[in-house]
């Protein structure tokens, strides 16, 4: 668990006062913490700045001045506010101010539930498909961003990030259970030795909680990965969460997906996109994803606990189907 509490106060006031004396000045603020990396402290802390009756986040990078991340991570939110406009019920967080110290910006707050937080607490099976077909109407927009082209699948990674894993000695997945479904992906690659997919502008890190939930609108944010790449990756990123979702094996399809919610998440994305190479990648990252809890993990956490449950139930739905 990440101590929340566990900064540089001082620091961190200092920069809050320099955002409120350059949009506020004289006015009285409050913060808190409400992210930290636990791998990347330094670099990725978000605050919660209150100001009268107005709610902003900062996001802190304190190597940025000499990165240059958080300068063209502005400039990206920057840039698709005019995009995003027409289309009324998608958008991205309103950019506020950029520090010249390049080492924080301040974004509009919207508090509302992220899209993991939805599709995990949502008992409703038709309620939570809508925040796939919500999030698919987001992505759709955000791919447009760009003209597309079309780039070689290099699937290779995949095999290779499970051989580093599986060598580590401290998986706490079976090797009788998961040498079977790695064998099957071995298996499976040899039809993609000369495909070419879709790439596109993409957020780079699009799982559930860069997605927030609205009643009215979608809201995207951060953008510190994004660059060009297969736009099957982004699809990917959100759609491994609906593992967190109770399904019979006849309703998960092969990928390892509940079919509804995938179906849903394709009513309103509309950019070609090659199933077969969708559905190879969402099982090479369900099954990286499970096996890189390791044995110390799975014993200190709970959630890593229920994590591997379910990442190993659908795996299992999953490969005994046909891809």
């Amino acid at each position: 668990m990440v101590n929340l509490f566990n900064f540089n106060d001082r620091l961190v006031k200092k920069f809050i006062l320099e955002f409120v004396h350059a949009k506020f000045p004289g006015s009285d603020y409050v913060y808190a913490c409400i992210y930290k990396s636990a791998d990347f402290s330094n670099e990725r802390q978000v605050f919660l700045v209150e100001i009268e009756d107005q709610r902003f986040a900062l996001k802190l990078d304190l190597t940025a001045d000499k990165t240059g991340r958080l300068k063209d991570e502005y400039e990206i939110l920057s840039n698709l506010q005019s995009h995003f406009a027409p289309h009324g019920r998608v958008a991205i967080v309103k950019p506020v101010y950029f520090s010249p110290s390049c080492k924080f910006f301040v974004t509009e707050h919207v508090g509302r539930k992220t899209a993991t937080e939805a599709i995990r607490g949502i008992v409703e099976d038709n309620q939570a498909a809508q925040i796939y077909r919500r999030a698919g109407e987001w992505l759709n927009v955000l791919h447009s961003f760009r003209r597309p082209t079309y780039e070689r699948f290099w699937y290779q990674w995949m095999p290779e990030d499970l051989n580093s894993i599986i060598s580590s000695l401290d998986v706490q997945a079976l090797a009788d259970e998961y040498e079977p479904l790695i064998q099957k992906m071995h298996e499976a690659s040899n039809k993609f030795n000369s495909v070419r997919d879709l790439k596109v502008f993409s957020n780079g890190d699009f799982h559930g909680a860069n997605l927030i939930i609205d009643k009215g609108c979608v809201y995207g944010l951060d953008f510190t990965e994004a660059k060009e790449k297969l736009a099957v990756y982004d699809i990917v990123d959100f759609l491994k969460v609906d593992v967190y979702r109770d399904g019979r094996p006849a309703d998960v399809d092969r990928s390892g997906i509940l079919q509804h919610n995938k179906h849903m998440f394709f009513k309103l994305y509309k950019h070609p996109i090659n199933f077969d190479v969708l559905d190879f990648c969402i099982r090479g990252r369900l099954l990286i994803d499970w096996l890189s809890i390791t044995r110390q993990r799975y014993a200190k956490s709970s959630f890593q606990r229920t994590k591997f449950k379910k990442f190993r139930e659908r795996l299992l739905m999953a490969f005994e189907k046909q891809i």
